[in-house]
């Protein structure tokens, strides 16, 4: 990777870096700034070891307030409750660091202290400002979409890969990872033929791309399309060596289209190979990631709705869950704890779940979570828990009213499907013929091609006709 020297940039007495992208790196210490930009170019990219180059960056040079606004804002997108102090440690320190800030820097610097506060939204208004000087900034770019997924506000990610697009092209370096974060954008928003041409010229460029074949399959997903699925994931797999956890994310993926041919003994396999095969690495390393266990949760709901015996394998992601039940850092995460801990018949762990989620809900209103936990995720995590026990009624009566508010859990349209489907099964064991014919229009109105065809509808759409 090749860093910038500029004699031009200059503040105070301190030499000024930039990325390759020409944004300044405020540091005289010209191994701490490659490292950083090489930790930026390794997150845009999905990328394994971007916290050991960030932390060689600032062993070279603690002083480099960006360099530590960026480590702070790296811990919180792993949502963990556990490493709020790490965070706020790093917010003292990036406001202390000795060397001068850009008013770009400065606002990563600001973006960490909202993110320390629960100003989510004031947050990604601080990635705003950045692309509005800085429009090629794809840090900035990234970060603000990863946000605003999370928050359920996709619509806004699309505006900002609007007002920047004008700015990219082949000359501006990393135009394969703009090419990624436009083409989710488009998906999420239904535009699914520009979608997946920006998906497919992504990976095109760089076969490495993992966003762009994201993508591509959450377009593949959403039209019904599970063969092509299936060729498109498999043709990607030996580029994905150097992948962070998204690698499993996209074995998530192609495990969906499997599940949708019903090729159940692949479904497993890709499970057990990839999704929680506790034998990878990067699954030792963090095993209670939030991803991960959506993953794993999602995928035996699904598989078990299916018909098909998982076993065992509900297990080991309850213990993991159970120390992280206070863990109020995703709305989405905490709904999917309620399906694990339901799964293996935990019922007064769920009840103390639901209970920190409502206390959350109620006490942290100066949280940019706390109404989506309240409005979302704590009646869609008190359905999946009546479900479980067989009170269907009480699982209709407690997600059907926020059931246009699951997007505030955050999640992308097929991960929140997961709901829809245990709402969808409650009705239909209640026998509300007419109740699952609406939900199933509705599910279609949200993009999804016919999915009464789909494996987790086709029974009750068969047998409510």
């Amino acid at each position: 990777m090749r860093l910038v020297f500029s004699q031009q940039l200059k503040l105070k007495e301190d030499i000024v870096f930039t990325d390759v992208r020409g944004h300044s790196i405020s540091s005289d210490n010209q191994l701490a700034a490659t490292a950083c930009s090489d930790a930026i170019e390794k997150f845009v990219r999905r990328k394994i070891d971007v916290v050991p180059r960030l932390q060689e960056s600032l062993a070279a040079d603690s002083t480099c307030a960006f360099s530590q606004a960026v480590f702070g804002l790296m811990l919180h997108g792993a949502r963990n409750h556990s490493l709020r102090d790490q965070m706020s440690a790093t917010l003292t320190l990036a406001r202390e660091a000795a060397s001068p800030v850009s008013k770009r820097e400065a606002l990563y610097v600001a973006a960490l202290e909202k993110a320390v506060t629960g100003d989510l939204f004031g947050m990604v208004s601080c990635y705003e400002d950045i692309l509005r000087e800085s429009p090629t900034d794809l840090l900035a770019l990234v970060m603000a979409q990863g946000e605003l997924f999370w928050l359920g506000g996709m619509a806004k990610a699309k505006q900002l890969s609007d007002a920047v697009a004008g700015s990219w092209n082949q000359q501006v370096p990393g135009y394969s990872d703009f090419l990624s974060v436009r083409a989710f954008d488009l998906e999420e928003a239904g535009d699914y033929a520009a979608a997946e041409s920006a998906g497919r010229e992504a990976v095109a460029l760089d076969q490495d791309n993992v966003w762009g074949a994201h993508a591509v399959a959450h377009v593949l997903l959403m039209q019904g399309r599970h063969s092509e699925g299936v060729d498109w994931l498999q043709g990607l797999q030996g580029n994905w060596q150097e992948t962070n956890q998204m690698k499993f994310h996209l074995w998530w993926h192609q495990c969906l289209f499997h599940l949708e041919r019903k090729e159940f003994d692949s479904v497993l396999d890709g499970y057990d190979r990839w999704i929680r095969n506790h034998e990878e690495v990067l699954v030792q390393a963090v095993p209670d990631l939030y991803i991960d266990l959506q993953n794993g949760a999602s995928m035996l709901w699904r598989l078990e709705q299916a018909g098909v015996d998982v076993g065992g394998r509900w297990a080991e992601m309850a213990e993991l869950v159970v120390p992280r039940m206070a863990d109020m850092t995703s709305p989405f995460t905490s709904a999917h704890f309620a399906i694990i801990l339901a799964a293996v018949g935990q019922f007064d762990d769920c009840n103390s779940l639901l209970q920190q989620m409502s206390a959350f809900s109620a006490d942290r209103a100066d949280h940019a979570l706390a109404s989506r936990f309240g409005e979302a995720a704590v009646p869609a995590a008190r359905g999946v828990i009546l479900h479980r026990r067989g009170d269907y009624n009480g699982a209709v009566e407690s997600m059907m009213p926020a059931r246009h508010l699951f997007w505030q859990m955050g999640g992308s349209h097929a991960q929140q499907d997961v709901f829809f489907q245990i709402l969808v099964d409650s009705a239909f064991k209640t026998g509300r013929k007419e109740l699952v014919g609406q939900l199933l229009n509705e599910i279609e109105l949200i993009g999804f091609t016919e999915p009464s065809q789909r494996v987790a509808y086709e029974t009750a759409s068969q047998r409510c006709v």
